[in-house]
């Protein structure tokens, strides 16, 4: 739990935005195998992101952690959830800011893409489901992510390819899987995936302005800091907002490289 708290702390005090760049240090997005083994086509492969609203002391939790993992199953790829944890051991510093924001008055919530509209409590998988449906015919942006992580820095590099004329955000968080606490309602092992470790970068869960892009046109993200003593459960979580609105999401592991990934054909 000390380590758990420390790495929080050093992501508020130390996550820095580099800049944009078009040709990153050390980091090619570009250069890796897409997801899945995506050919290229006409339209990006479109992700919702899924905030979980959770707590240990919550008897009803694990329901709708259960509800968004069958989603995930009945709609493979196609959403990535970050676990904010509330008043537990596992609450990351941005619980409180995030909790007020959103006027989450209940326990489990689920927020979608960061609109207000979506939020639920009910814990059903077709509420996943459903919105995914809805949304993920729409045009969306290309995302290409790069990490590294060596000798207690981490790296990252987020590249966005515009499909229409207009000015993007890129946010990004850490996440953790895998770890085990007592439940309340599930036992004294349950395990909590995807939990928020703190988002990165000074524009938090709001994300820094990439400026704006023609069609086709890409611009790319780097950020980095020194963060010492990160387990290999430790993911990146990152999305592209525009107007406010979350409009793609991708995840990656570290030292991973993830291309351009476009829709299968139909």
């Amino acid at each position: 739990m000390r380590r758990f708290l420390t790495i929080l702390l050093l992501l508020s005090a130390c996550w820095a935005c580099v800049g944009q760049k078009e040709d990153p240090d050390e980091i090619d997005p570009q250069s890796g195998v897409e997801p899945g083994g995506a050919a290229e086509g006409d339209s990006f492969f479109h992700r919702v992101l899924a905030f979980d609203f959770t707590a240990t002391w919550c008897q009803y939790c694990p329901n709708m952690t259960e509800a968004l993992m069958t989603a995930k199953g009945q709609r493979p790829g196609r959403i990535v959830e970050i676990a904010v944890h509330y008043s537990d051991g596992m609450s990351a510093l941005e619980a409180e800011t995030l909790v007020q924001r959103f006027k989450v008055s209940a326990f489990p919530t689920a927020l979608l893409d960061l609109d207000p509209g979506t939020m639920f409590t009910r814990q059903e998988a077709v509420r996943f489901t459903d919105y995914v449906d809805k949304t993920v015919p729409f045009p969306t942006c290309g995302m290409a992510l790069a990490s590294s992580y060596k000798d207690g820095v981490l790296g990252l590099s987020v590249s966005v390819r515009a499909v229409s004329d207009a000015s993007y955000a890129v946010a990004a968080a850490l996440v953790e899987d895998g770890i085990v606490a007592a439940q309340t309602g599930a036992g004294s092992q349950y395990v909590n995936n995807a939990v928020l470790r703190g988002f990165l970068g000074d524009g938090g869960m709001d994300g820094k302005s990439i400026g704006p892009l023609k069609a086709g046109e890409t611009g790319t993200l780097v950020f980095s800091a020194p963060l010492s003593g990160l387990s290999d459960n430790v993911r990146i979580v990152a999305y592209v907002l525009q107007d406010g609105s979350v409009i793609n999401a991708d995840s990656c592991t570290l030292n991973e490289t993830s291309d351009f990934e476009y829709e299968p054909d139909a």
